[in-house]
């Protein structure tokens, strides 16, 4: 038998909070420190030349970041950490929609929530960066001075993937 110790919500009287709930769920899953900066008083936007500066560094960052997600040698997080920063302090409406881009915004959520990668992730970027590598090596007509420039750059790369903090 069941316990009604707790009082039972009643979501059926309330209609037009669901899409209020459903984005409060999300929040909530958040990492709580990260929800503070969201938080428009504790977060001063930018303005006037400033505000210029730090939307042209979003978008900067935010293009390395995409690149990232298709070449293995730039690191996605950070670059879209950085564009996250500039974002809250321009335009948090961006960054909120940012937050739901449902490619781009796992990524952060799961860094801001968590304050780590996952150890699935951290091997399946350096099994694509190895891959990508050899395969350049291998195929490509290449010069000896640029392959050894490809592979100290993806070596970095495996280094910053290998240094992120970790999840269990």
């Amino acid at each position: 038998m069941l316990r009604n110790s707790q009082p039972q919500n009643d979501l059926s009287s309330k209609p037009d909070q669901s899409d209020h709930a459903f984005e409060r769920i999300a929040l909530d899953e958040i990492h709580p420190e990260f929800l503070d900066t969201l938080d428009q008083a504790t977060v001063p936007t930018v303005t006037g030349v400033k505000k210029i500066i730090f939307l042209i560094l979003a978008a900067m960052f935010f293009v390395l970041g995409v690149l990232g997600v298709a070449l293995p040698v730039l690191p996605t997080t950070p670059f879209l950490l950085l564009t996250s920063y500039f974002l809250i302090r321009t335009s948090p409406r961006l960054n909120a929609a940012l937050l739901k881009s449902p490619v781009l915004g796992q990524v952060l959520k799961e860094w801001q929530q968590d304050g780590g990668v996952r150890l699935s992730v951290k091997i399946q970027a350096i099994s694509i960066v190895i891959l990508v590598v050899t395969a350049t090596l291998l195929l490509s007509p290449l010069s000896i001075l640029l392959k050894c420039l490809l592979v100290l750059l993806a070596g970095i790369g495996i280094v910053v993937v290998i240094r992120l903090p970790g999840l269990i």
